[in-house]
């Protein structure tokens, strides 16, 4: 059986959480209605199911287009929804048929399609599918077993902040406004030009007169992690 590796697993438990989303009055509903059209825009522009650090497939032209074409739509189709509409059982509601779509694709390919499904999930603010999407592809629901995951995961976390220096924390309270949009250009601001630089993401090294550290960013599909190594630690963050 195969086994992940641990951060696989914190990777797979920062997926599974996605920022929830609160109207606090007729103003901000607009405003959030407004981004949500915005953001399903940019997300319906982006050029779908291309080879990436982690969907290394080359797919034929003719399929690419298909599968793209069946994201958009369904973005198109979630677009239209009135803002009193953009529930969360009706957005999942929304994912089923084209879910079905995808039922005879390969491995590969329904997880990149399950990627596009969280980041709109994410624009919509919708936390979890309850077991929806794991279902679908893995043939039961691991809610339970990501839940469990994330737990860990803050365990890690909380032992990786108690390994930390005084200055390496105060540099992580500076890191806390940090968002997915500005995440590398505040971190270029702070630490300089990065000592490393791959497609999934740039990662700078911290020497201090008793170690070293190395502080990354990580773009995974549409998301973007911090991932701060302090000796055999890790401190994860998901924007």
């Amino acid at each position: 059986m195969f086994m992940p590796s641990r951060r696989t697993l914190l990777l797979s438990a920062l997926l599974c959480a996605a920022p929830a989303h609160v109207w606090a009055n007729p103003a901000a509903h607009s405003s959030a209605a407004d981004e949500r059209r915005q953001a399903l825009d940019r997300f319906i522009a982006k050029k779908k199911f291309v080879k990436e650090p982690f969907y290394l497939v080359d797919l034929d032209e003719a399929d690419r287009l298909k599968y793209e074409a069946r994201v958009n739509q369904l973005a198109r189709s979630l677009r239209k929804l009135p803002p009193s509409r953009q529930t969360k059982p009706v957005v999942l509601g929304m994912f089923k048929p084209v879910m079905k779509k995808f039922d005879t694709a390969e491995g590969e390919d329904q997880d990149r399609f399950l990627g596009y499904l969280d980041e709109l999930m994410e624009i919509f603010g919708v936390e979890s599918s309850d077991g929806l999407l794991s279902t679908w592809r893995y043939g039961y629901d691991r809610t339970a077993e990501m839940k469990a995951r994330e737990a860990q995961l803050q365990a890690l976390n909380a032992q990786a902040l108690a390994a930390m220096t005084p200055d390496e924390r105060a540099l992580l309270e500076r890191l806390q406004g940090m968002t997915k949009a500005n995440a590398e250009e505040t971190l270029r601001s702070l630490l300089g030009a990065p000592v490393f630089e791959s497609d999934t993401g740039p990662m700078w090294s911290l020497t201090t007169p008793d170690r070293t550290s190395t502080l990354g960013l990580v773009k995974h599909w549409g998301s973007v992690f911090l991932s701060w190594r302090i000796g055999e630690l890790t401190y994860f963050r998901r924007f």
